[in-house]
């Protein structure tokens, strides 16, 4: 699986730098035959071979009375309901969401770019691998939620809310998405030093490990949120929660690209028009890696990727920073290349052994 894996991003990776000689039917066949390797290689793959298999195999047969079942989405109880009448098990259930999540994705980024191929490289590096081969229920609710920026960046704010609300059938932290509602789409000099500040102060509360959740009372959740402490002292959240932070590659190559785009903002928004919105996801993505830490790595880490999808959009952005454009696609690529080994080692190492 994981020649596959690699085959799939090399291919990508060498026809991103020629697709501006293709035609807009070679691209769309090249895109069809992407997705369906996506799919494939998502779809088939074995319990054990991935973080989260288990877990999921686990709430797939455990039945709807099951603690996990209570609280997962609607949505997958739905298709598990479905496929356990047709006597299916649980390759079906990472097959259906593959099928569900790759087509909206690929659709998704092939309207945001002239260069969809150089984007889809991007996804594959990283988000591929996160999403639809690990958290496949966000991988549906981050699929939509590139829907609803792209339509909020056009000005169709009903669209904009009726796919994060359809995200929320697939995965509840899609309800953060609201937030996109508050950011504008506009670029003012406040904002621009209160994006600055993000990270410096942010690095200050993960580092100290500031609870501000604790001034939550319990009415309004406070309960709910002393279950995440009690998981983080107990460290039942570890095997979960991802990368830590100061080992975490993936997360400071964003922060280099988060700031990058900030100072270079003016003339990358006129290359792509979705910069200043992309800019600010990845910001709130960064507000719930540092912020929400101290209660729960697992939810800082998770939400983080849920918003850092904007982060496809500014790697994409990025290589009109370049003269000639070349430059910028091979300068993207190499850190693609990068990100994606980074990639395959934490989260599919366990495929190099089936």
């Amino acid at each position: 699986m994981v020649v596959s894996l690699v085959l799939l991003f090399i291919t990508c990776f060498s026809l991103s730098f020629v697709e501006d000689r293709l035609g807009d039917r070679e691209k769309k066949i090249l895109y069809v035959l992407f997705g369906i390797a996506m799919i494939m290689i998502a779809g088939t793959r074995e319990v054990g071979s991935t973080p989260d298999t288990e877990s999921y195999e686990e709430m797939f047969y455990s039945g709807e009375d099951s603690i996990s079942m209570l609280l997962t989405e609607p949505s997958f109880g739905i298709i598990t309901n479905i496929l356990q009448s047709m006597s299916l098990g649980i390759n079906a259930l990472f097959f259906v969401y593959a099928i569900l999540a790759v087509p909206i994705q690929l659709l998704a980024l092939w309207r945001f770019s002239k260069i969809p191929l150089l984007m889809l490289t991007v996804y594959l590096s990283y988000y591929y691998m996160i999403h639809d081969m690990v958290q496949i229920r966000c991988a549906v609710a981050s699929g939509l939620f590139l829907w609803a920026i792209y339509f909020y960046v056009e000005r169709k704010p009903v669209l904009t809310l009726l796919f994060i609300l359809i995200g929320i059938f697939f995965h509840f932290s899609a309800a953060a998405g609201l937030i996109i509602f508050f950011l504008g789409n506009g670029f003012p000099r406040w904002q621009r030093y209160l994006l600055y500040a993000i990270v410096p102060v942010g690095l200050v509360v993960y580092v100290t490990h500031i609870d501000i959740f604790s001034l939550v009372p319990d009415e309004l959740g406070g309960l709910k949120l002393m279950k995440y402490r009690t998981m983080r002292e107990k460290g039942i959240e570890d095997e979960l929660a991802g990368w830590k932070l100061g080992s975490n590659l993936l997360i400071w190559m964003n922060i280099v690209l988060y700031y990058a785009c900030i100072y270079y903002h003016d003339y990358l928004v006129k290359h792509f028009k979705y910069t200043s919105v992309a800019i600010k996801l990845q910001g709130v993505g960064f507000i719930f890696l540092f912020f929400v830490n101290a209660l729960s790595m697992v939810v800082g880490n998770r939400m983080c990727d849920y918003f850092s999808i904007a982060s496809v959009l500014l790697w994409t952005a990025s290589v009109y920073a370049f003269t000639p454009i070349i430059i910028g696609k091979i300068i993207n690529n190499v850190i693609s290349a990068v990100r994606f080994v980074a990639s395959v080692l934490a989260y599919g190492l366990a495929l190099m052994f089936m």
